[in-house]
C-alpha cells in the first residue's frame, strides 16, 4: 500500500497468529511483521497473541496496517450481520502500560463477501516505538452486536532518525465511562492524575482516543456533539469538540448501512483519529503536575436509559528533543494512487496531491520538488507558505495530463529537491512513489444524463443533487443546480482533449439512491454515446455526499466506437425468458464484475470474476418479472458498459 523509492527489505516469516523476525535493517530500508494473520472473528471478546519485534533498531516511521475482510459464515448465526462492532488493538510490552494503539469501527460490510473486498487501515503508531520492541503481547479487543470479519495485523517498520525519539508512552484513562448518569457521573472516573517526567524528556503531548457510543433519549453520546476540556495544574488549556461532520464524504464506500450519520468522534468504516495536545510549554522535568479531563455537562432526561458513553483511551506520550532543525517529509501521496484510503481521489488524472510534514525545528516557507511518472522526465514545482513544526499541508502540484497519457498503471514519484533554498538535513523522507491505476478513456461527444430524486432541500423547492463538469484548469464546463425533483436532464458534451472531472454533490449528504431514504426514490448520473446505445458510466448512486469521476478525452476520431470493439460484451438472446447469456471478448485477461439493475436502480443480482479474457456466463432469469433491466460489466480500467436486457419469461 504505501511505497519507499529506496530498497525494502521485506522478510516474511508467516505462522497463523504470530511472526517472529529479529534483524537490524539500513537506512531506509523496511521490516514487515506480521501479527495476525486472516484470523477469523467468530465472537466478542478478547483475541490474544505473542511476537517478537525486532530490537535495538531505529525507526523513522512505525505503521500498523489493520486489514478487515470478511468470511462466509455457516447459515442461522444470527450475530453475524457485520455491522455494528468496535474493534480497538492495544500492545502489552513486558514490563509497560498495556496502551490502545489503535482503534477502528463499523464499516458496513454485509456486500463485501460478493465483491470480494477489503481494507486496509493504515496507522502511525511510532508513539509507541518503546513498547512495539522485542517480545510483546497483543489483544485484539472485539465489542459490539455483530461479527464474521478476517483481520490481518501488519507492522511496517521503515527504518532511520525519526523526527524525535518516543521515550515512553502511558495511561491516564482507559475505559468505556457512561455519559449524562446521575448514579454514576463519568467526572468518578475522569478524575484529576499527578504526573512527572524527567530527562531526555523535551517534547510531551496528551493524546485522546475517544469515541461516543449508544444513544439516550437525546441521541447521546453516539449522536450528539460535546466538548471536553483539558486541564493542566487545574488551568483549562483546550478545549475539543468531539464530532465527527465528514462521515458523508468516507474513502469507504458505499456501505450498506446507516454509514453517512456523523457522530461523536467517529465515522463508520474509518480510524478513530487522536487529538494530540502539546503541552510541553505547561510542565517541566523533574516538576510534578495535573492532568485531567472534564466532559461537557450534561444529563440524560431519563435515568434508565442513561447508557451510552465514551470510550477513553488517554495516554501521555513523551519524546526526546527533536533530531533535526531543517527537515521536511513526504507523508503520502493522496493523487495519482491505488491506496484505497484515498478512494475518492482516484484514479486521477488531473494535478497530483501529496501530504508533506515539517519534522525539522525551523520554519520553511519553501520547498522545490521533482514529480512525474518513473522513466519519465521529471517535472518541477516550487511550493511556498508557512510550515512550522510538526505542522502538515497538502501541496498541489501543477495540472500534468502529460503523466496519464499512456493511459495504463504506471509509477508516481515525488522527491524533494531543495528546503528553504538549501539542502534538507534528512535525505530518507524526501522521496515517495505510488501506483497509479489508468484513467477512462472517453470519447468527446457524448452525453451526460441526471435524473433526480425526490429529496428537496429544506426551505427550497429545489433537489439535493447537483453537478458540475470542470476541465484540467479548474475551468467549468458544464454545471446544474437548483434541479427540480424527478427530472431527467441531458446534456450533450463536445470536449476537447484533456482531463476532465465531473463532481457531483449531494446537499443531504445521502446521496441520490439510498436504501434507508427509499422514499426519495432513485436518482441516477449516467454518460451515453449520442446514439443512445451504450452507457458507459453509471456508478452506484449511495455517494454520501460527494462523488469525483476523472476522465481523459484524448485526440482520437471514433474513440466511442473503438472502445466497444476492444472489448466485445453482447447479452443474447434479447429479449430474453428463463436463461441469458453474457459473452465477453476483452483485450486482456482481467478482474470484471457484472450487476444487474431494474430501471429504478435496484440492485437484483451481481458477480465477480477474479480473471477472465473471454467466455461466456449463463445468467438465471426465470424469478425475474417481465421488464426492462440493465446489465452493467466493469473493468479493470475503470470502463463500465451498460447493456439493456428486456426479459420476457
Amino acid at each position: 500500500m504505501f511505497h519507499s523509492i529506496l530498497k525494502k527489505t521485506l522478510l516474511t516469516f508467516l505462522l497463523l497468529e504470530v511472526f517472529s523476525y529479529s534483524l537490524k535493517a539500513n537506512p531506509g530500508d523496511t521490516t514487515w511483521v506480521t501479527i495476525y494473520n486472516l484470523r477469523k472473528i467468530k465472537a466478542y471478546g478478547n483475541y490474544d497473541t505473542t511476537a517478537t519485534l525486532p530490537s535495538g533498531v531505529r525507526y523513522r516511521k512505525m505503521r500498523l496496517h489493520y486489514i478487515l475482510g470478511r468470511y462466509s459464515c455457516p447459515s442461522g448465526e444470527q450475530y453475524c450481520g457485520s455491522w455494528d462492532y468496535t474493534t480497538q488493538i492495544y500492545a502489552k510490552p513486558v514490563g509497560k502500560d498495556t496502551v490502545e494503539i489503535a482503534r477502528v469501527i463499523t464499516p458496513y460490510a454485509t456486500d463485501w463477501l460478493a465483491s470480494n473486498r477489503k481494507h486496509d487501515f493504515v496507522i502511525e503508531v511510532s508513539d509507541y516505538a518503546t513498547s512495539l520492541q522485542g517480545p510483546t503481547g497483543f489483544r485484539f479487543v472485539y465489542s459490539g452486536y455483530s461479527w464474521g470479519f478476517t483481520v490481518t495485523l501488519k507492522l511496517e517498520l521503515i527504518e532511520g532518525v525519526p523526527p524525535m525519539d518516543a521515550l515512553s508512552a502511558k495511561n491516564i484513562y482507559e475505559g468505556y465511562y457512561a455519559y449524562g448518569k446521575t448514579a454514576d457521573p463519568i467526572e468518578n472516573h475522569l478524575t484529576s492524575k499527578t504526573f512527572s517526567y524527567t530527562t531526555p524528556v523535551s517534547k510531551t503531548f496528551i493524546k485522546n482516543s475517544i469515541s461516543g457510543h449508544g444513544a439516550d433519549d437525546t441521541d447521546c453520546a453516539e449522536f450528539c456533539s460535546k466538548y471536553y476540556d483539558l486541564k493542566i495544574n487545574n488551568l483549562n488549556v483546550a478545549q475539543k469538540q468531539l464530532w465527527r461532520n465528514d462521515c458523508g464524504l468516507n474513502n469507504v464506500y458505499p456501505q450498506t448501512g446507516t454509514w453517512i450519520y456523523d457522530r461523536a468522534n467517529w465515522c463508520p468504516g474509518a480510524v478513530v483519529w487522536p487529538i494530540y495536545h502539546d503541552i510541553s510549554s505547561l510542565t517541566t522535568a523533574n516538576t510534578t503536575f495535573s492532568a485531567d479531563i472534564d466532559m461537557e455537562p450534561y444529563t440524560a432526561p431519563i435515568q434508565t436509559n442513561a447508557t451510552a458513553g465514551y470510550q477513553f483511551s488517554t495516554q501521555m506520550i513523551n519524546y526526546s528533543a527533536p533530531n533535526h532543525s531543517l527537515d521536511i517529509s513526504i507523508e503520502d501521496i493522496i493523487s495519482p494512487t491505488k491506496n484505497e484510503n484515498y478512494f475518492r481521489s482516484n484514479p486521477a488524472c488531473n494535478n497530483p496531491v501529496i501530504k508533506i510534514k515539517n519534522v525539522g525545528t525551523n520554519s520553511i516557507n519553501n520547498v522545490a520538488f521533482n514529480y512525474g511518472l518513473v522513466g519519465n522526465t521529471a517535472l518541477t514545482y516550487t511550493w511556498t507558505g508557512n510550515l512550522n513544526f510538526l505542522e502538515e499541508t497538502m501541496v498541489v502540484f501543477p495540472p500534468s495530463l502529460s503523466i496519464y497519457t499512456n493511459n495504463i498503471s504506471s509509477t508516481f514519484q515525488a522527491s524533494v529537491v531543495s528546503v528553504n533554498g538549501t539542502t534538507d538535513q534528512n535525505a530518507f523522507n524526501n522521496s515517495y512513489q505510488s501506483q497509479t491505476s489508468a484513467v477512462s478513456l472517453y470519447p468527446s461527444n457524448f452525453v451526460i444524463k441526471i435524473f433526480t430524486n425526490s429529496s428537496t432541500v429544506p426551505s427550497t423547492n429545489f433537489n439535493e443533487t447537483s453537478y458540475i463538469l470542470y476541465n484540467e484548469n479548474g475551468g467549468i464546463v458544464l454545471e446544474r443546480d437548483s434541479l427540480p425533483n424527478v427530472t431527467l436532464f441531458a446534456d450533450t458534451v463536445n470536449l476537447l482533449p484533456g482531463c476532465y472531472k465531473l463532481v457531483v454533490n449531494d446537499q443531504g449528504c445521502d446521496g441520490y439512491k439510498w436504501w434507508a431514504n427509499t422514499a426519495a426514490g432513485n436518482g441516477n448520473v449516467r454518460f451515453e454515446n449520442t446514439a443512445g446505445t451504450s452507457v458507459f458510466y453509471n456508478p452506484n448512486g449511495d455517494i454520501g455526499c460527494q462523488s469525483t469521476k476523472y476522465f481523459v478525452v484524448a485526440n482520437t476520431t471514433g474513440l466511442s466506437e473503438n472502445i466497444e470493439k476492444q472489448n466485445e460484451i453482447e447479452i443474447y438472446p434479447n429479449p430474453a425468458s428463463g436463461l441469458a447469456y453474457l459473452k465477453l471478448d476483452l483485450v486482456k485477461d482481467q478482474i470484471a464484475k457484472y450487476t444487474i439493475t431494474d430501471v429504478s436502480g435496484k440492485l437484483i443480482q451481481q458477480k465477480l470474476f477474479n480473471k477472465i479474457s473471454s467466455g461466456y456466463e449463463t445468467i438465471d432469469i426465470h424469478n425475474l418479472e417481465n421488464g426492462i433491466y440493465f446489465i452493467s460489466i466493469e473493468l479493470e480500467n475503470n470502463l463500465i458498459t451498460t447493456k439493456k436486457l428486456i426479459i420476457h419469461n
